[in-house]
């Protein structure tokens, strides 16, 4: 076998087994990395030794050839991953991309409802059902906790507490938070752990809180499929995904003045710049303040 298939054998049992990386995310590093390989194989460089050359007429071909910004920093993210490894395996002394910078990403802002339309949204399933209660209980603390999809299948009904009125939330990289949850999300989880959850459990034993028909735990593709429907029957004319639930959340405690670092824990944000997004979305609000409370806006221009 080559050393070049040997290395890149380790490195993918380094991804699946120390890093703990899905089957998905090691298909994709493999899938950038086999078009850098091929590059470098018709035009003769080194893959132990591209230099910084190397890697940026890599980076120019790929712009002429129409990659977007964002497709660029994943292959340069892919390409970095895998020097990094052959650094710490011993298999090379330069990196290659140490003076290489990632392109520019413009954040897109994320996509909120107002008070009105999750009104209308949670209005959509009907309580008196068994499913229909499920699914309005998983809306409600969605948005009442700001919650990740992954973390609402996650819940067990030991996670809630409900003399404190807190949930424990198991986040990325099992990172433990504590979160508060409404009146309402209180009502609805009681109402759904008495009436609805026993008929799904049916006569098996699961800690989890949330069950499908099969009175199985619930999965991501399953509670993705529940909110595209009450959203499509809502009527409500945008695009509508579980983490919208979660936008929606921290844009309304921004706008209600909740402080920044606040609006961080809740939604187990490890870096502060990530939650600043959602001040962005409330410009009008920093306007009115702004008119409002400045000195200057108080004189008359006598010109």
């Amino acid at each position: 076998m080559k050393r070049e298939q040997q290395i890149l054998l380790r490195y993918y049992d380094y991804l699946y087994l120390e890093k703990g990386l899905s089957k998905n995310t090691v298909d994709a590093y493999k899938n950038d990395l086999s078009l850098f390989f091929a590059y470098c194989q018709s035009t003769s460089i080194d893959i132990f030794n591209p230099g910084y050359s190397g890697i940026v007429s890599y980076l120019s071909f790929c712009r002429e050839t129409g990659v977007s910004g964002r497709t660029l920093a994943r292959y340069l993210s892919s390409i970095r991953s895998f020097y990094n490894f052959l650094i710490s395996e011993g298999e090379i002394d330069n990196d290659p991309l140490i003076k290489v910078e990632s392109p520019k990403l413009a954040r897109n802002l994320p996509e909120y409802l107002t008070l009105e339309e999750i009104e209308i949204l949670f209005k959509t399933p009907d309580e008196s059902t068994i499913f229909g209660l499920r699914d309005k209980t998983i809306l409600e603390l969605m948005y009442s906790c700001g919650l990740r999809i992954s973390e609402v299948v996650g819940l067990n009904v030991n996670s809630i507490d409900f003399e404190n009125e807190v949930i424990l939330v198991y986040g990325k990289g099992s990172k433990e938070r504590i979160v508060p949850y409404g009146g309402r999300a209180k009502r609805l989880l009681e109402s759904y752990i008495q009436n609805s959850r026993p008929y799904l459990l049916k006569r098996g034993v699961t800690p989890a809180l949330f069950l499908n028909y099969r009175g199985e735990r619930l999965s991501r593709k399953g509670i993705w499929k529940m909110i595209k429907s009450y959203a499509r029957k809502s009527g409500i004319q945008k695009n509508i995904k579980p983490h919208t639930l979660r936008h929606s959340f921290a844009t309304h405690l921004i706008q209600n003045g909740a402080d920044l670092r606040f609006v961080q824990e809740l939604l187990g944000h490890t870096d502060i710049s990530t939650t600043q997004i959602y001040t962005h979305l409330d410009r009008g609000t920093l306007i009115d303040v702004h008119r409002r409370y400045h000195p200057i806006n108080s004189f008359k221009d006598k010109n």
